[in-house]
């Protein structure tokens, strides 16, 4: 079910951070999702943390990156979960477009994992 329909909405009610990336994924050749495991309901003493789903539909450009020292990591000495734990999720600009551009950062301040340029995002929950 969406639960917001655009990056205020989504701001306005949810904090992403050490919510862990779970999946990153294409629905289509346009749309690029992302499951997170959302841990503000551990701190809210729920029984089970939720999953949410962000929704970039339309994109424009989406740009991955990842350390090459991780990369050149054996996959035994990978934590998972604190490579992909959200430090920041962000609305970096609007152009005259219409076109939205996010970033979503992970272990590193400097350089988000994710820059998505889209025409909109939304966050469903799974």
């Amino acid at each position: 079910m969406i639960i917001a329909n655009n990056y205020k909405e989504i701001k306005d009610h949810f904090d992403f951070t050490d919510s862990i990336i779970t999946d990153i994924k294409w629905n289509n050749p346009l749309d690029l999702s992302i499951t997170i495991d959302y841990y503000w309901d551990v701190q809210e003493n729920r029984e089970e943390n939720r999953t949410f789903v962000l929704h970039f539909t339309d994109c424009l450009a989406v740009e991955y990156t990842m350390r090459k020292e991780v990369i050149g990591m054996s996959r035994e000495d990978l934590h998972f979960d604190s490579l992909f734990t959200m430090i920041r999720f962000e609305h970096a600009a609007a152009d005259s477009s219409g076109f939205q551009h996010f970033r979503i950062y992970t272990f590193d301040y400097t350089e988000p994992l994710l820059q998505i340029i889209c025409k909109q995002v939304q966050l469903e929950e799974v």
